[in-house]
């Protein structure tokens, strides 16, 4: 069941022994908290099992999303993620959506190399603006926050018999030379700590192919057969879930998995699981906690091989 936290949470319990200092601050952006909650939810969850401090930034607002960077004849795309920078007050940031992270090191790239824009964002802010937060994507957070080793120690192979496709999609990894994170076309940087879960992630040669992004308003025929390609292959490779790390490409994945199958008379149902909500599993959390159960594609069969079919709420029903 998932239940929306407020800006402490995350933040471990007393004399857990990290510091203020080790905090991060967090931007959850506008689909995790709407549409992708159980989102939000099991990444607070997991953050706070591993002892990490969260700070949402105050005031956050959209960073603009698909829209604003197509907005004409301004800088809005660039503006509004650079306020979120402005403000986050920690050295490091962390934004679980790949759109969200998308905008962010889209902005701080553009302030940092047009001294026009970043007049233009001092003008708007009144003050110098502060960009050089580091921004990390959720895999990279957990990357640094704990190691396989680490965590394989802790979940002793508790995930074990599933097999896991990692699915990064378009925006995570390009355009390479901003986002500098993992191989554009081939990322692997889910895989140790998925691994060391106990669970298999074999390659799946689908991991960066677009899910269709936000054409699913405009064309969605377009969305449909896009993602029916890569639930398809995953579903002949005989995984057990695909896991991203992107609301919009979850959205695509599962929410429309019913309309994949009406639309071309196939029966799919193949789970799509959040990373975080994986390594949630993993470190012995329940399913509902972690929102698992606000999926679309039942995960029944998946929770069932590691021991938590009891878990799963009967609000999801099975894709047909």
């Amino acid at each position: 069941m998932i239940e929306r936290k407020n800006n402490t949470a995350g933040m471990p319990e007393a004399g857990s022994g990290t510091q203020a200092d080790d905090a991060y601050s967090y931007f959850p952006g506008c689909s995790l908290t709407s549409s992708a909650g159980e989102y939000d939810v099991s990444f607070r969850l997991v953050a706070r099992e591993l002892g990490i401090r969260l700070e949402e930034i105050e005031d956050w607002n959209c960073c603009g999303a698909s829209p604003a960077p197509h907005h004409w004849g301004g800088n809005l795309g660039v503006l509004l993620p650079a306020r979120n920078l402005h403000h986050a007050m920690r050295d490091s940031l962390v934004a679980p959506c790949v759109g969200c992270y998308n905008r962010l090191k889209n902005s701080q790239y553009e302030i940092a190399n047009s001294e026009e824009i970043r007049i233009q964002a001092e003008r708007v802010f009144g003050e110098p603006v502060r960009y050089e937060t580091e921004v990390l994507n959720l895999v990279e957070f957990f990357a640094r926050v704990t190691s396989p080793e680490k965590l394989a120690e802790r979940v002793q192979g508790r995930l074990a018999g599933l097999n896991l496709a990692t699915y990064y999609g378009c925006l995570m990894t390009r355009p390479a030379k901003i986002m500098n994170f993992d191989n554009a076309r081939n990322p692997v940087s889910m895989k140790p700590l998925l691994k060391a879960t106990g669970a298999d992630a074999d390659h799946f040669p689908f991991k960066s192919e677009c899910c269709g992004s936000y054409m699913g308003l405009a064309r969605k025929e377009i969305v449909l057969r896009a993602s029916r390609r890569i639930i398809e292959v995953a579903d002949d490779m005989g995984f057990d879930a695909i896991v991203t790390a992107c609301p919009l490409c979850h959205q695509n994945l599962d929410l429309r998995q019913g309309q994949i199958n009406s639309a071309f008379g196939t029966s799919l149902a193949m789970p799509v699981l959040y990373f975080s909500q994986v390594l949630g599993l993993a470190l012995g959390l329940e399913a509902d906690d972690l929102g698992i159960d606000a999926h679309m594609v039942s995960a029944r069969r998946l929770l069932e091989k590691i021991g938590h079919g009891a878990d799963i709420t009967q609000k999801q029903a099975e894709v047909s």
